[in-house]
């Protein structure tokens, strides 16, 4: 599917609420990362969203774009 789609990368939410899921996830994460894609995973819980930590995820999703896709911030 991302072949089809054409996807430069990939950004996945580990749900800590269904390890199940999250589980399945992480065999995404290889493969996506052995057809060469980068991807970024990050942590919360569908069930409790005490346990997402907004700051934390906005810096990492800052960073995937900035440093590893190279991309640029665009002045608002």
């Amino acid at each position: 599917m991302a072949k089809q789609w054409k996807c430069d990368a990939a950004i996945i939410h580990l749900n800590r609420g269904c390890e199940e899921s999250a589980l399945h996830q992480m065999e995404m994460k290889n493969a996506l990362q052995k057809m060469g894609l980068p991807v970024l995973t990050f942590e919360g819980n569908m069930a409790d969203e005490r346990e997402f930590d907004e700051a934390r995820t906005a810096r990492q999703i800052d960073l995937f774009l900035t440093e590893t896709l190279g991309l640029k911030k665009v002045a608002a």
